[in-house]
């Protein structure tokens, strides 16, 4: 599991990432698999439109394009990391999360840019496996898509192991040479690593499409515009996922694809709700977020973590919940960070869905000792 045990445990790159690449390959098949078995025809290669109804595929071994036609077609083409000229990684001293797993020994210190979901998660992992490192945040803090007490839970949580977190930094350009990599930011302050893990944000991978043929042009780093069917402003196209732009989030995907594929077979479905997509960070601690949680016409309330019995089984079990209801007394959002956070939200998720208020979720007890029990608990409080 990528643990060396010969004295002193210590982290194992290569055995962590040969751990990596089998789950991947096995949970890859798997997919494969199901959708064989579904009488679903895979073809391979490089897809784009010739009309609305119209495809044509460059296969992946070389061979003759491959003309497709469809009633429907579903853009699922994921995203593709932004990097501002002077910070555009080199794959040696300068990496991104897509030379992460060609990374074969660790550096004695990293510089991580970025405090989003993928900076963050980066953060926690090399400073997890001994890594020394500097997190470069900027002003919009650790975590900005989500409620300001859970990236500063986050940001203290990580600082107290050891992480060094210079706040209110902007990273402006990068130097590499033989033994280190040098981040000079827009304060003129500068910082040294071994390595630097750049992580700032990505955009749509819509470039290979040809979408100008069938008059859906979208811009390099835009997003295509989709109603709550995925339906883009061609009836006969639609897009999914990362594809369809922020928050990037697998299970976001996974619900839009769920419902556009619905719809575009003709199924009645309702319209996708991305209230009801719990937005997760994973982290140790682990940060969750669903539905709405700041405005005007919301109240909270908090628990902490140790208010139910489960966190106090777990080695680290400090954490915190808060819930959300609107005037009615509807349940609205809820945020959480602590040991399996986003778990902890999935009654918040149902409950939004179901229009559920506070009475009702007061009135289930979970599981006991469950992380799940927090959500009925924070009902029970108010």
């Amino acid at each position: 599991m990528g643990l060396a045990l010969s004295g002193p445990p210590r982290p194992d790159p290569a055995a962590i990432l040969a751990r990596i690449r089998t789950v991947a390959h096995h949970w890859s098949d798997q997919q494969v698999e199901g959708l064989n078995n579904l009488g679903i025809e895979l073809v391979s290669g490089i897809a784009s439109f010739e009309a609305p109804n119209q495809v044509v595929v460059k296969p992946s071994n070389g061979e003759a394009d491959i003309p497709l036609k469809a009633d429907a077609v579903i853009i699922a083409t994921g995203s593709v990391p932004f990097f501002p000229p002077n910070l555009k990684p080199d794959g040696k001293r300068i990496l991104a999360p897509r030379f992460a797993s060609h990374l074969e020994a660790l550096p004695e210190d990293i510089i991580v840019i970025g405090a989003g979901a993928t900076g963050s998660e980066f953060t926690y992992l090399f400073n997890r496996v001994g890594v020394k490192v500097t997190w470069l945040v900027d002003p919009h803090g650790v975590l900005p898509a989500f409620a300001p007490a859970a990236g500063q839970f986050l940001a203290e949580t990580l600082a107290r192991r050891g992480v060094h977190l210079a706040a209110n930094q902007v990273a402006d350009r990068l130097e590499a040479d033989e033994t280190g990599v040098t981040v000079t930011t827009s304060s003129g302050a500068q910082y040294r690593a071994a390595m630097v893990f750049v992580a700032i944000g990505r955009f749509p991978d819509l470039s290979r499409l040809n979408l100008t043929a069938v008059g859906l042009p979208v811009p390099a780093g835009q997003t295509m515009p989709t109603d709550n069917f995925g339906r883009s402003p061609i009836p006969a196209i639609y897009a999914v996922g990362d594809a369809a732009g922020a928050p990037m989030l697998a299970n976001r995907a996974m619900a839009q694809a769920w419902v556009a594929g619905r719809h575009a077979a003709g199924v009645e479905t309702p319209p996708f709700r991305s209230e009801t997509v719990i937005h997760a960070i994973y982290t140790e601690p682990q940060a969750a977020q669903v539905g709405r949680v700041t405005g005007e016409d919301l109240q909270t309330v908090r628990l902490a973590f140790t208010a139910g019995l489960k966190a106090h089984l777990l080695p680290e079990g400090a954490g915190l919940f808060e819930l959300a209801y609107d005037r009615d007394r509807r349940v609205a959002g809820g945020v959480a960070v602590g040991p399996h956070a986003a778990d902890a939200l999935a009654p918040v998720a149902l409950a939004i869905q179901m229009g559920a208020s506070l009475g009702d979720m007061a009135a289930v007890q979970g599981a006991h000792p469950t992380v799940s029990e927090l959500a009925f608990m924070a009902a029970r409080s108010v």
